[in-house]
């Protein structure tokens, strides 16, 4: 074998080797996480953008899908390939809130303090026990105002996953405080206009009449929201998530 044929060789099994150690962050949660196809363009979830911010040691997978809340996204499936892909080392964003608030659908409902932290149990038991990180993440905040100040809409939800993280002994980001206080510094017309999906007729192609959405973001609040979500990971004490931040840009 020529020099060349073995150096090529060795760089080809030292890439290899590389991408099979690396560790992968799946992002599991409902329409305020998950990716959007262009068509929707500029409606974005934070997890969309979450690539733009991690080195080459970390994959991000984001598997979250809109409409599902903690019950619906494991009884229709979708966790059970995640769980079956997860391997030691790897980090599992579990956020819902947003579908678990539907009392009036059986499908996605839970109660805070019981059939919400059971799921949410069951997500950080599976990834224990194969190794990898579990990191509960608050529902990310509406855009709901009342006299200048963010009104609180996810009722007992954060509360109850901030009382499991320390039962549980999990990493916590608490998105729901972050949120809504970026929220109260960037004001209520920037927000509204800037973060949230509030368009006027005309100003992108995809919603030629406009658009009124004050759950889901576009492009630049995707940003100031995973921007939110990287700083709390940068700035965490927690060991599990000091060792994360070494693979943020």
């Amino acid at each position: 074998m020529s020099l060349f044929k073995k150096l090529l060789t060795f760089a080809t099994l030292t890439v290899l080797a590389a991408s099979a150690q690396a560790a992968t962050a799946y992002l599991i949660g409902d329409s305020t996480v998950c990716n959007y196809a262009t068509s929707y363009f500029p409606r974005m979830g934070w997890g969309q953008r979450l690539p733009n911010y991690v080195q080459s040691t970390l994959v991000v997978s984001n598997k979250a899908l809109s409409g599902r809340s903690s019950k619906s996204f494991y009884d229709e499936g979708a966790w059970t390939p995640i769980k079956a892909a997860l391997k030691s080392g790897d980090y599992v964003f579990i956020q819902f809130g947003h579908n678990d608030e539907k009392s009036d659908d059986a499908t996605r409902y839970t109660s805070p303090y019981t059939t919400y932290q059971q799921y949410l149990s069951i997500y950080i038991d599976d990834a224990k026990a194969k190794g990898a990180i579990p990191i509960l993440v608050t529902p990310v905040e509406r855009n709901s105002w009342s006299g200048g100040v963010i009104k609180a809409s996810h009722g007992n939800y954060p509360d109850a996953m901030r009382k499991l993280a320390t039962t549980k002994g999990v990493p916590l980001i608490d998105l729901t405080a972050l949120s809504t206080a970026k929220y109260q510094s960037l004001g209520q017309s920037y927000t509204t206009t800037l973060v949230f999906l509030n368009l006027t007729a005309g100003q992108y192609a995809n919603y030629p009449s406009g658009n009124t959405d004050n759950t889901h973001f576009q492009q630049n609040g995707a940003d100031i929201i995973v921007r939110l979500v990287v700083g709390a990971i940068k700035s965490s004490s927690n060991a599990q998530l000091k060792t994360l931040a070494t693979q943020l840009k």
